[in-house]
């Protein structure tokens, strides 16, 4: 499993999907268009973050990772715009 260090968070990208005017549904894997992300993993230095929380992270500073077929985003703590309340 992965671990980050610092203050790295982990974070899946949840697809915004966008409806067609005929009722098509389609979903974008391009985060800039994206609206949320789930954090999966935290660093040992994140404080405001814990693990499921939803996300609206600056996509411009996340980086793209891959692991056994997954992809995934590592962003800092800082980087992280608001946090979606329940």
């Amino acid at each position: 499993m992965l671990k980050p260090i610092k203050n790295n968070v982990i974070v899946e990208l949840i697809e915004k999907e966008k409806v067609t005017s005929s009722g098509i549904v389609l979903s974008s894997a391009d985060p800039l268009e994206a609206n949320k992300g789930k954090v999966l993993k935290i660093g040992p230095d994140v404080l405001d973050l814990k693990e499921g929380d939803l996300i609206l992270p600056n996509w411009n500073k996340a980086r793209l990772a891959k692991y056994m077929a997954t992809d995934f985003y590592i962003i800092s703590e800082d980087d992280v715009v608001l946090v979606f309340e329940e």
